[in-house]
């Protein structure tokens, strides 16, 4: 594509994307960028249109863009030429992440609340947790005579525990005792690499604490099985209904549904190849039909030892440049 028609491919799109209206040679013609007459315009649009990129509705002279042609704006414009976040953006996500809350599921909701706040469309992170949880460390309280209750802390960052009932009363050395001896054996390990032979060892000086290892172990177990899984976050469904393209109240029911079934979800995103590059697909390059207006955005960061994918599901005409700057700066290894 020439020089002229890429320009003028570039303020329809500018145009579409802040208005959501179709885009006449008139209104491209009043962009001094351009310099070119009404009539000129109108030639090289038809030109766009014969090639696939411009498109022409039945409700106005007007052209809307095509899927070609985001496709060749993010290809070659886009992501040769994206703008940079102001400062205050970048102040306002890093002050609500920094700490990150020693919680993995708490810092990923959190981002993925943010993204879409930033973009004011609906956002999706998605766990894939890698391997096996280990604990960090074991804290056990005394809350009444008989009563225990169990601080899991996993090197993670995440935090589980539980209530334990004895059948007797136990002294605070007592309790300190068996943590000593539980944080010495559990430490560093997941279920599935704990050695009970070691415990086993301990076992003459666990008798009397039976009920105490079991409901560890018991909820050790648990929380494994748990953080083995995939997990899915998504904000900002209703987002969707801010869009024109998506006024249809049977056509917007229908995307509703496909988000809120997770499990349909998680298969989109399990059936995309990702490795750290951002990756755009656009209308029916999502091979969905309820997709075929929709931009899907993508892109995997590792954080804590686990590969987690960022997404946002908008219509077409996002401002890509805004988006691209927003993931560059924020959702990249880096920053963890």
């Amino acid at each position: 594509m020439d020089e002229r028609k890429l320009k003028i491919l570039k303020a329809i799109i500018s145009s579409y994307n802040e208005t959501g209206e179709p885009v006449g040679s008139r209104l491209v013609a009043k962009n001094e960028s351009i310099g070119l007459s009404s009539a000129t315009i109108r030639n090289e649009m038809q030109d766009l249109e014969e090639a696939g990129y411009l498109i022409k509705t039945h409700l106005s002279s007007g052209r809307v863009p095509s899927q070609k042609a985001y496709r060749l704006y993010v290809d070659m414009v886009v992501q040769k030429d994206f703008e940079k976040l102001s400062s205050t953006e970048k102040k306002i996500f890093l002050d609500d992440i920094n700490d990150k809350s020693k919680n993995l599921d708490s810092m990923i909701g959190k981002m993925s609340k943010l993204l879409s706040s930033l973009t004011d469309f609906t956002s999706i992170a998605y766990i894939r947790h890698k391997g096996e949880t280990k604990l960090k460390s074991l804290e056990l309280l005394k809350v009444d005579e008989n009563k225990i209750l169990a601080i899991f802390v996993y090197e993670n960052f995440a935090i589980d525990k539980t209530l334990i009932t004895l059948n007797e009363e136990i002294s605070e050395e007592e309790v300190n005792y068996f943590k000593e001896i539980l944080n010495k054996n559990l430490a560093g390990k997941s279920i599935n690499s704990l050695d009970f032979n070691s415990l086993k060892h301990e076992k003459d000086s666990l008798v009397n604490y039976k009920t105490i290892l079991e409901s560890v172990l018991e909820k050790f177990s648990q929380k494994d099985e748990t953080y083995s899984a995939d997990k899915i976050f998504l904000e900002g469904i209703n987002k969707i209904l801010n869009y024109p393209e998506y006024s249809d109240f049977d056509k917007a029911r229908e995307l509703i549904e496909l988000l809120e079934d997770k499990r349909g979800l998680l298969n989109i995103l399990e059936n995309e190849n990702l490795d750290n590059d951002l990756v755009i697909k656009i209308g029916n390059e999502n091979e969905i039909d309820i997709f075929d207006n929709i931009a899907l955005v993508l892109k995997n960061v590792n954080i804590l030892d686990n590969e987690v994918t960022f997404g946002l599901i908008a219509p077409m005409r996002i401002d890509y440049k805004k988006v691209l700057s927003i993931f560059d700066d924020f959702y990249n290894d880096d920053l963890f």
